[in-house]
């Protein structure tokens, strides 16, 4: 009790952080907002593989993980959207840790908690609270396999090579992109063993817990194929994006994109001209990507947190804690997986950035510190800077989360629970969440876009019910041939119209 009493007491200042952060995910939650589109089919596959169906919820979602944890939570709360929801809120929370003991290791005590604090309310991550999506839980196995990399790095110690391998070993299962883990152990430890012998001990113990990594995921994989459970494919997929990758097959839709503005540009006037628009374009295109990424990731941060690194300029030479690489290395590579991934795909979003975004935070919260300790010489100036960076964030998020919310899609979903209670009538829609809150989440492959379903309910003569859900900004047409509106549910933003076929 002594020993708890003590570590309470010397980290009094994190827990209240703590508690801050779960008061700021409960009133979001308290908005019962719409959940994300995805959620309803990570649900559909926790359904089956709670009933013990492998085979049909690895359909629904390659990856079983993730979806394994949702039927576990399911088994302690009932209700599917809240045990996904308390999925995702549960790691943001527990992801304060190795972020504070990650920070801590790296600067010192006060950063630590500057760091934290900062994540406690950036919007980026309170607003995910009220979604079932895998980037919170990943986030957190990241941080912890990140963490116990620098704990080895720093002074080897058994529970870190057995940290590193489990959680390194969890995020490979939530994420495909947590492959990227065992490549920075293992590129760290060839740096350490290039900069100096004396740290081959590392390079030993990093490829050690590879190799447990490997073997432990390959029983892994064979186990789950042995029940049904295939997910071969992401591997696959991920041996044929390195294949690509060296033979620049990767980009080959990055040059049909480029093909295209090629052929634009002669539309426009000036376009048979040299460094016109079009042109310039092409050429800096990786450049605007990476203009792109760090426009999201200063929204991301908030702008007012730039100010912390203004207080570089009072760092004290050869202040320097070993370890500060590993963190720049993981935040270059997954940053570079981002500028690939967008080259491949030509889009991105906030969430794909998260771990670049999280790994900033151990120096933001090293300037605030700074900008802390400055306020004997310039008390007004130090305090106004420090409530910036925190306060500004801090209102965005309870501005958000007190924002009235349109949850239409709720209302029309319990709607239709009730209208067929049975789950008798074969119907279309053009949202996941329609079938998710009506209770039917098994219906969400009958899920498609707006134009292919006036396609295929004319055609089908076995669809009796098609429900939308439309934009009012957008001012959609919900016209279908052979059907006719019958129940509408209008709000703020969106509109959920039923439309039941016509008799003939």
């Amino acid at each position: 009790m002594n020993i708890l009493r003590r570590v309470f007491f010397e980290n009094r200042w994190f827990f209240v952080i703590v508690s801050l952060s779960v008061l700021l995910k409960i009133i979001f939650l308290l908005q019962n907002e719409v959940v994300n589109s995805d959620g309803a089919l990570y649900i559909a596959a926790a359904e089956k593989y709670a009933h013990g169906l492998f085979a049909d919820g690895a359909r629904y979602y390659p990856m079983p993980f993730y979806p394994l944890l949702l039927a576990s939570m399911h088994f302690l709360v009932p209700d599917w959207i809240i045990a996904g929801q308390l999925l995702t809120v549960v790691p943001l929370i527990l992801a304060l840790w190795p972020l504070y003991v990650l920070t801590r290791r790296l600067f010192d005590y006060q950063s630590a908690l500057w760091a934290t604090l900062l994540f406690t309310v950036l919007p980026v991550f309170n607003q995910c609270s009220t979604s079932i999506k895998r980037d919170p839980i990943f986030l957190l196995f990241v941080l912890c396999s990140l963490m116990f990399l620098v704990i080895c790095y720093q002074g080897c110690q058994v529970k870190a090579i057995v940290g590193l391998a489990l959680f390194t070993i969890l995020a490979i299962l939530t994420r495909i992109e947590g492959v990227l883990l065992p490549v920075v152990s293992l590129g760290a430890a060839i740096a350490c063993w290039w900069h100096s012998r004396e740290k081959g001990a590392f390079l030993l113990r990093a490829i050690l817990a590879l190799f447990a990594i490997s073997i432990i995921v390959a029983l892994i994989l064979y186990g789950l194929d042995v029940v049904g459970i295939s997910v071969t494919t992401r591997l696959v997929e991920v041996v044929t994006w390195v294949r690509e990758l060296f033979t620049l097959k990767l980009f080959a839709g990055y040059q049909r994109l480029m093909q295209v503005l090629r052929e634009m540009q002669l539309m426009f006037p000036g376009g048979s001209y040299h460094n016109n628009l079009f042109e310039v374009t092409r050429h800096y295109a990786p450049i605007i990507y990476l203009i792109g990424f760090a426009e999201m990731m200063i929204k991301a941060i908030f702008p007012t947190s730039l100010l912390a690194f203004v207080a570089f300029r009072w760092c004290i030479k050869g202040d320097e804690t070993t370890g500060r690489w590993l963190v720049l290395l993981t935040w270059l590579v997954f940053l570079l997986l981002n500028i690939i991934f967008v080259m491949k795909q030509n889009f991105t979003t906030e969430r794909y950035l998260w771990i670049p975004i999280v790994l900033s935070l151990p120096w933001l919260g090293y300037g605030v510190n700074l900008w802390w300790q400055q306020r004997g010489q310039r008390r007004m100036v130090a305090l106004l800077v420090v409530v910036l960076i925190i306060m500004a964030p801090l209102s965005k998020t309870v501005a958000v989360a007190t924002k009235t919310q349109d949850n239409t899609v709720v209302t029309a979903g319990r709607w239709l629970r009730d209208y067929d209670p049975q789950r008798q009538m074969a119907i279309l829609y053009n949202d996941r969440r329609l079938p998710l809150y009506a209770n039917r989440v098994s219906e969400v492959t009958q899920v498609c876009p707006l134009n292919e379903l006036r396609q295929s309910a004319y055609l089908n003569e076995g669809v009796e019910m098609v429900a939308l859900y439309l934009s009012n900004k957008k001012n959609e047409d919900y016209t279908l041939h052979g059907f006719e509106p019958f129940e509408v549910f209008k709000g703020l933003k969106k509109t959920v119209v039923f439309l039941k076929r016509r008799s003939i």
